[in-house]
């Protein structure tokens, strides 16, 4: 039999700040900058506002640990600072990419709540984000559906093994040792939420709602591990009973152990651009790159062209659109929404914009080519080989005048990687949007370019109360 789960639990266990290389330390230091800036920028949405009512009626306001909720006054416990923050983190669409959904909701938000409350070092909390998403990723890609699995119609996992990005760095942060962290991965496959595909087919933001669940329930247990409250669910990655026959049969080899601790493949998240499915990056690229070198306005385009047509991102109604989710994955409105809808943020998505009739008639000038489809199985088995699908637009103006551009990678991309100034200008965005005060703002940046240098990271999350 394989010993998947006690290699992951002794890689996370013995992981060492010092064994992490200064290239991946600086992407989790934007990323704690550019994740905050995107939960503090979608705080109003009806998600956001959702998961922070939820949390106070679930675990109160009273706690010994206590962590700040971003963007509102004062503190809330632990627990309840990671619901509101996770979800407020997913609800625009906007934080990253790996090839497997977008972990950094969980790790930023569960890393950040954790050493905050326990007064723990910028180090810890580094180290949490990083081997946490190593052993979330390598997970996640074990259990992957083949390539002719119909996903569509049964569903893609995102939101189930979501779970282990919030537990790997609890468990961490608490300090389980291997034992303790091998129950602790056992009971977070047992807590998996099901696969499923209405989310989808229906448009339904709980699709974002689920971070605040399955934060809370990862910590939940890893707090369990460390107490010794957990029994007899070992193995999980091991065996024919083990976590890929829970996940409908899926296992593929060479994942989980392959170069483990010396090749991170949190090298490779992608941050996004743009508040919209990762699909929809380069589109948006694309138009932006045609408006800022030409300078023409909504108002002037006739015809929007673009190619590949990604699958299941062409949608387009009169009636509009039911929930912000719908909107984030289809072309022609995030293209629609950025010409008409100012700087990129909540007011793409208010509920009143979802079938405003001025984005609706500019989103119907968008055109998909008929006969190019990416299929998103082959788009992300790019993505897996470091690679993306390029992308080509053709705006064509009333007056006649056509401007092209092809982008083969969409800013933030690892080979279009966001450097200081992109994750600041983010960050900047999201923080006015919440007026948080200059002065928090100027020094949460600061303090983001030397983490590692903080013995105690409630310096830092407290930034973000107003």
């Amino acid at each position: 039999m394989t010993e998947y789960t006690k290699g992951l639990c002794d890689f996370i266990t013995k992981l060492k700040f010092e064994d992490l290389a200064p290239d991946l330390t600086d992407k989790a230091k934007k990323l704690t900058l550019h994740v905050a800036g995107v939960a503090l920028a979608g705080r109003t949405l009806p998600t956001a506002v959702s998961a922070r009512s939820a949390a106070r009626a679930t675990v109160g306001t009273q706690a010994d640990l206590m962590s700040t909720m971003w963007g509102e006054p004062g503190k809330l416990p632990m627990h309840g600072a990671i619901m509101a923050n996770a979800t407020a983190a997913d609800t625009l669409d906007w934080e990253d990419c790996s090839y497997t959904g977008h972990p950094s909701a969980h790790l930023v938000s569960v890393s950040m709540a954790m050493t905050e409350a326990m007064h723990r070092s910028g180090k810890d909390y580094l180290t949490a984000v990083i081997g946490g998403f190593e052993v979330y990723q390598r997970i996640a890609c074990y259990i992957q559906p083949t390539p002719e699995f119909d996903s569509r119609k049964y569903g893609w996992g995102l939101g189930s093994w979501q779970i282990f990005a919030s537990a790997a760095p609890a468990g961490k942060l608490y300090g389980c040792d291997a034992d303790q962290y091998n129950l602790l991965l056992g009971a977070t496959g047992c807590s998996t939420p099901v696969v499923n595909a209405i989310l989808a087919l229906q448009g339904s933001d709980f699709y974002h709602l689920q971070y605040a669940i399955t934060g809370l329930t990862g910590t939940m247990v890893a707090g369990m591990a460390k107490r010794n409250e957990l029994d007899n669910i070992y193995n999980i990655m091991d065996g024919e009973s083990g976590y890929p026959m829970m996940m409908r049969g899926f296992a593929n080899e060479g994942w989980i152990d392959r170069n483990l601790g010396t090749e991170y493949l949190f090298g490779q998240l992608l941050f996004k651009h743009w508040p919209a499915n990762m699909w929809i990056q380069t589109p948006i690229d694309c138009l932006d790159t045609l408006v800022t070198r030409h300078g023409f306005k909504a108002e002037d385009i006739e015809e929007i062209f673009m190619t590949p047509t990604y699958d299941e991102r062409d949608k387009f109604s009169w009636d509009g659109y039911a929930s912000c989710r719908d909107a984030q994955f289809s072309v022609p409105y995030c293209l629609a929404a950025y010409l008409l809808r100012g700087e990129p943020g909540p007011n793409w998505y208010t509920a009143e914009r979802l079938a405003d009739p001025e984005l609706l008639e500019m989103a119907s000038r968008v055109k998909l080519d008929p006969d190019n489809h990416m299929n998103l199985q082959v788009a992300f088995k790019m993505f897996r080989e470091g690679s993306f699908p390029t992308t080509s637009m053709r705006v064509t103006l009333k007056d006649g005048q056509q401007f092209e551009v092809t982008l083969p990678f969409p800013k933030g991309h690892p080979n279009n990687p966001f450097d200081w100034s992109d994750v600041e200008r983010t960050f900047r965005a999201g923080a006015r949007a919440a007026n948080l005060s200059e002065e928090k703002i100027e020094r949460y940046i600061a303090l983001c370019k030397k983490i590692d240098e903080l013995e105690d990271m409630a310096e830092l999350a407290e930034c973000l109360s107003m």
